[in-house]
């Protein structure tokens, strides 16, 4: 399955960006369970995404890649609205979170592309339709 090598490369850069990100973002005090939760987020849910990858190779860890992304989409978003009504907004945080959110459209398309396409060297889904014989075909 060699479709997932973009994902796994895309929430990589993703992370390092974030980590960037998060060392920027040195305004706002957090406490600790809010910062462990954010930490959380930002760095373990995509290295377990990228562990699973490139261990288990299913399309279901694709999935949950394109849905993670979705929701960093949404937080980017919320960040770079936040940040442009700032009095002065800082013009290195709006540039790494635009980044952000394109790197997380990405993992999207991509990702949605690579969990939805059906590759031959797989089984096909069984049918959960049952065959029933009628009685007067007997």
């Amino acid at each position: 399955m060699k479709d997932i090598r973009p994902v796994i490369v895309l929430l990589a850069a993703l992370t390092a960006l974030e980590a960037l990100l998060f060392l920027l973002q040195t305004s706002a005090e957090l406490s600790t369970i809010r910062e462990g939760v954010l930490v959380g987020f930002l760095f373990g849910v995509p290295t377990l995404l990228i562990g699973g990858l490139l261990a288990l190779r299913k399309h279901w860890i694709v999935m949950a890649a394109v849905m993670y992304s979705t929701i960093a989409l949404a937080l980017d978003l919320a960040t770079i609205v936040q940040e442009v009504n700032q009095t002065a907004p800082r013009g290195l945080v709006l540039t790494l979170t635009v980044g952000s959110s394109l790197l997380n459209f990405l993992i999207m398309i991509l990702g949605g592309r690579c969990a939805l396409t059906f590759h031959p060297g797989e089984p096909p889904p069984e049918d959960s339709h049952p065959h029933l014989r009628f009685p007067s075909s007997s």
